[in-house]
């Protein structure tokens, strides 16, 4: 029997399967069941036998769980290189593929939840959010269209590196701090967003004004002459630090709805104009 080889169409095929791993997901294998469900196209080209391709099922039916969306996927790619090598006489069993797979679910999970969550997500909903409160229809479209190419497009590649390089391809990333820097950019672009939705959308001032003999004071043109945006920047700080202290968001909202009724009755603060 020649070399079987795997062809763009099963490896698209079992890409884009991935990103279902969560639709049957359960307490007991978490992603266990949706990864064999995508290794599908995989297993029935490189196993012509039934019984060989039930038996390369069930090594996928194990505790599984990672980032299955931007970075997880090289995880797949990898699984899918060394099944193809496994299939075409390498001794490479079970328990070597679910080795690898169990030993970078972990490390994959968090830097993809970082990219995907605490980097790619604020900046384009920070964006996006400006747009639509601006009145621009464009806002959440950008959003959806932008977040959806980037996460394709990262996830493809991501899939494409495990498959072409095997178990290295991640190591070399990590040795190299690739991603280490790239997320320090990015972090950077996603707190000047966050900084400055602060202090656009958070519309707050005090209008508090007295005499000093003749000279008319105005407590807030002396803020802004401190550090312009002062009120919402000490807001935002707040809650961060409620968030922080673990207070539920449904308190937070409770508080800033009693504390701006009080202030505004006594005249303390005022939405800017």
């Amino acid at each position: 029997m020649g070399e079987v080889k795997l062809t763009k169409k099963e490896l698209v095929k079992h890409f884009l399967l991935g990103y279902s791993s969560e639709t049957c997901y359960n307490y007991e294998r978490l992603q266990a069941l949706g990864t064999t469900n995508a290794m599908i196209p995989i297993v029935r080209k490189l196993y012509p036998n039934k019984e060989d391709q039930a038996k390369a099922l069930k090594k996928y039916m194990v505790f599984f769980n990672t980032e299955p969306s931007w970075m997880g996927t090289v995880i797949h790619g990898v699984a899918a290189s060394m099944e193809e090598q496994a299939a075409n006489g390498v001794d490479i069993d079970a328990e070597d593929i679910n080795a690898v797979r169990t030993g970078l679910m972990g490390p994959l999970a968090g830097i993809g939840d970082t990219v995907s969550q605490g980097i790619v997500y604020p900046i384009l909903a920070g964006i996006a959010c400006s747009l639509a409160l601006a009145g621009n229809i464009a806002g959440p479209i950008i959003f959806e269209v932008v977040y959806k190419v980037l996460m394709l497009g990262m996830g493809y590649a991501m899939y494409m590196m495990g498959y072409n390089q095997g178990k290295s391809a991640i190591l070399k990333i990590l040795k190299a701090g690739t991603l280490n820097r790239i997320t320090e950019v990015f972090s950077i672009i996603g707190l000047m967003v966050v900084g400055n939705m602060a202090a656009t959308r958070v519309n707050i001032c005090t209008p508090i004004a007295f005499k000093v003999g003749k000279v008319a004071i105005n407590l807030q043109n002396i803020l802004d002459s401190l550090l312009p945006g002062m009120l919402p920047l000490i807001a935002t700080l707040l809650v961060w630090k409620l968030l922080d202290k673990k207070v539920k968001p449904t308190y937070i909202i409770v508080i800033l709805f009693i504390v701006g009724i009080i202030t505004s009755l006594v005249g303390a603060l005022a939405v800017a104009a």
